[in-house]
Parts: C-alpha cells; sequence; structure tokens
C-alpha cells in the first residue's frame, strides 16, 4: 500500500451538495483531512489511476494533486489525529 497526499481546489462551496460524492469517496477509501481542502489516503493504485478516480467526482475546473507520501516531510498544524494516522500508515519510502 502506498499513502498519498490529496489536494484540492474547489471553484464552489466544499460543502455544497456537488462535492457530496466527492468527500464521502475520500472518507469510503480512510482518508484522513489534515488541512482544510488535503487528504491522506492509502490506497493500492498509483497516483495517476487515484488522481483519475477522484477527478470523475469533481467539476472540470476544479484542479486536483495526487502525491506519494514519503518519509522526508515536515509539517505543522494539521488537523487531530494525523500523527496517528501517518503512524498507522507509514511512507513506504
Amino acid at each position: 500500500m502506498t499513502s498519498y497526499v490529496v489536494t484540492y481546489d474547489l471553484n464552489g462551496d466544499e460543502g455544497s451538495s456537488a462535492y457530496k460524492p466527492l468527500i464521502n469517496e475520500i472518507k469510503r477509501l480512510g482518508g484522513h483531512k489534515y488541512q482544510f481542502s488535503a487528504w491522506l489516503i492509502n490506497g493500492s493504485n498509483t497516483a495517476e489511476e487515484l488522481h483519475d478516480h477522484l477527478k470523475k467526482l469533481m467539476d472540470k475546473d476544479d484542479a486536483l494533486w495526487v502525491s506519494e507520501m514519503v518519509k522526508n516531510r515536515y509539517y505543522s498544524g494539521a488537523k487531530a489525529g494525523t500523527n496517528n494516522w501517518i503512524k498507522e500508515n507509514p511512507a513506504s519510502r
């Protein structure tokens, strides 16, 4: 399994019903929201496959970034539970 960082810029309000399928799918995949528009997801797909899967649930003019999480990282201000999620889903390289 690979841990990914998923970030997006939505042109609409994230709370709008139009984005419920996207947010629900990220949650279904076990995603952890660590900042306002950023999630951590652990999966067996490639970054491209995960991107393409999630992009189908977004408006065409929304932005999406999927990148493998690596061991060389540092962060601050993440939401509660982030350290635990990372501990349970460590980066593979």
